[in-house]
């Protein structure tokens, strides 16, 4: 897999609105003190718009990192969700408004973020080129080639959360935290990364078109899960048991109103699927089916 790596400030401070409006506590007080207001506002500019944050914020946070202008943002977050045209200048501009502010509230608490970041970014890259080439070839070693993409990127973040980041699957993009240290020393961030690029391609006909479009994303998040680490057991990066399958489910940000016995259930998935000849597009339903449960 070919991976592009860039850093941005504008996908930081979204990110960061992103986490917070879904109910993610910041890690950092000095980015809470600094960006809850002009998070806010930029939401009630949603609000005014007539639309819905869960839905434009991550669309914003998938192209942020490559867009530099912020109407050409927002129009295209727009024709993403509704289609060529499915928006009117009003809502374009007042949202392109909330974001700049946003953004000059971010760069006024870390001028050189864009710096930071680039240097945060060294020991991860490095660990990556050592350990994941060989992750990525186990992950498709334990399901099939076409799971993975040809080319990726990874947008690199200020740490808002402390350890999160999103796969966004429309674009081959993925949205990383960078920091400095592994949060869980039993799960080091190239796994983290490992196991979002893992998803990108899951949204494909051939591996998701049996599942629930509603529970879609979560199918391919949770099954990742259980895939990566074994994955991770032959490059020595991590082990799969129910210890590190819950940790992961915690540290990587799974939603926290799963079943209470999800690990327990997800590891009996992963038993099933890899004692038999089962296909990854028949596990990836078998694991909807359950949840439907």
């Amino acid at each position: 897999m070919q991976i592009q790596w860039n850093a941005s400030l504008s996908a930081s401070s979204l990110h960061a609105a992103a986490c917070l409006q879904g109910g993610l506590p910041l890690a950092d007080n000095e980015l809470v003190s600094v960006l809850a207001e002009p998070i806010e506002l930029l939401l009630g500019e949603v609000r005014a718009c007539g639309l819905m944050a869960e839905e434009v914020l991550p669309q914003l946070v998938a192209l942020a990192g490559e867009i530099d202008g912020n109407r050409q943002l927002v129009e295209l977050a727009f024709t993403r969700l509704w289609g060529k045209g499915a928006y009117n200048e009003a809502s374009v501009a007042r949202l392109a408004g909330g974001i700049a502010g946003l953004e000059a509230a971010l760069l006024r608490q870390r001028p050189g973020l864009t710096d930071e970041l680039e240097l945060r970014s060294r020991p991860l890259r490095q660990q990556w080129e050592s350990r994941g080439p060989g992750l990525l070839r186990q992950i498709a070693l334990l399901t099939e080639d076409r799971l993975l993409v040809e080319s990726a990127s990874v947008v690199l973040v200020a740490p808002a959360v402390g350890g999160h980041g999103s796969a966004h699957l429309l674009g081959n993009r993925v949205t990383f935290e960078a920091l400095l240290a592994n949060p869980n020393p039993n799960l080091p961030e190239t796994l983290r990364l490992g196991w979002l690029l893992s998803q990108l391609n899951q949204d494909l006909p051939m591996f998701s078109e049996r599942l629930s479009p509603v529970r879609r994303p979560l199918v391919i998040n949770l099954a990742s899960v259980p895939l990566a680490l074994k994955a991770a057991e032959t490059v020595e990066l991590a082990t799969l048991n129910i210890e590190t399958l819950r940790s992961a489910l915690k540290c990587w940000h799974l939603p926290p109103n799963l079943p209470d016995d999800v690990d327990e259930r997800l590891l009996t998935w992963w038993d099933t699927y890899q004692g038999s000849s089962t296909s990854w597009a028949a596990a990836l339903a078998a694991l909807d089916a359950m949840l439907a449960d």
